[in-house]
């Protein structure tokens, strides 16, 4: 297949990575790491797996507008997707794609399905990997299998177009999971990262300095969550991942993974690196949660309210939080 992929940030290097090993014609817009690209080829380091691996897909810094490709996929972080619009409106494919966090996707559907003369199909998605840029790489935590959800924003894809997707990537290593309401499924996304956000900036993204009662904080704050969007007739996507929260055997296990990742190096690539480098994009999320509840009023949420006050509320306060952790 021919495919786009814009943007070649942590969570797209690695998309760009799989599609490349599956012998599509991949071709990458890359603004800022375009001339970095061209000359090193993209480099992956997956770090849980301990290897390293370079691509060379074709790299661009404008959208070729003599070309159609099967598919475009947009990986953007969450506020970065809206000064994409134009590039969506004007590229010739077959299908669309945006992943990633987005709190606005709403706006962002009918931007495109607006300005589109055809009739493109379009779908959201999340890639469930992490990580961040660093010395001309990306360093890139995932699992075994990364898995790609994806999905209409207010109802299920067509098949076709789930089928197209599965077919660009590798059998091996990877996973295209259809969802059947992709709004949902941010919403309970942000019931997930933000409250494990929230105490990473109390510690100074430290994550070895959060105590277990400062990760019962976390689940307590997610349950609240999940039973307010319940409350208000929200899907819960994936179907009942607030089981983990609730109380069980589940929720234990959650716990237990929650404490794992905060002393280990599955915490710094999954949550603790995040929060540092896209600091922007969680200030981001969080203000669009925000501005969502007071659009929708429901079941109080104390715990969470308690723990958002650890929240920066711009970069400059994010500085000093790092700078007041590495005093103590």
């Amino acid at each position: 297949m021919k495919i786009l992929v814009i943007g070649a940030g942590a969570i797209g290097s690695l998309m760009i990575h799989y599609l490349c090993r599956a012998g599509n014609d991949v071709t990458v817009l890359a603004r800022r790491t375009a001339d970095e690209l061209r000359g090193n080829g993209l480099v992956v380091r997956h770090y849980l797996q301990h290897k390293t691996t370079t691509d060379h897909p074709t790299v661009v810094d404008s959208v070729p507008t003599d070309e159609r490709f099967d598919i475009v996929f947009s990986v953007m972080q969450g506020q970065q997707q809206k000064a994409v619009l134009p590039t969506l409106f004007a590229v010739k494919t077959r299908l669309i794609v945006v992943v990633g966090n987005n709190p606005e996707a709403d706006f962002c559907q009918n931007q495109i399905l607006a300005n589109r003369t055809d009739n493109c199909p379009l779908l959201f998605g999340f890639q469930l990997s992490a990580g961040h840029r660093e010395g001309g790489k990306a360093v890139v935590g995932r699992l075994p299998k990364t898995e790609l959800f994806i999905g209409g924003l207010h109802g299920a894809a067509s098949p076709d177009a789930v089928s197209m997707v599965s077919r660009a990537f590798p059998a091996k290593g990877w996973k295209v999971t259809p969802l059947d309401d992709m709004h949902g499924f941010y919403l309970c996304h942000a019931a997930e990262i933000l409250p494990y956000a929230y105490m990473c900036y109390k510690v100074g993204c430290q994550l070895k300095r959060l105590k277990r009662r400062d990760i019962k904080l976390i689940v307590r704050a997610s349950d609240e969550c999940f039973k307010y969007l319940k409350n208000l007739g929200v899907s819960i996507m994936p179907k009942n991942e607030d089981d983990f929260y609730r109380g069980g055997p589940k929720t234990c296990a959650m716990f237990l993974l929650y404490r794992l990742m905060s002393k280990t190096v599955l915490g710094r690539l999954m949550v603790s690196d995040h929060c540092k480098s896209g600091i922007e994009e969680m200030i981001y999320i969080d203000r669009k949660f925000d501005e969502f509840r007071a659009l929708h009023p429901g079941r109080p949420m104390p715990v969470w309210d308690e723990i958002r006050r650890f929240m920066p509320k711009s970069e400059a306060d994010f500085q000093k939080l790092i700078a007041k952790a590495q005093t103590n």
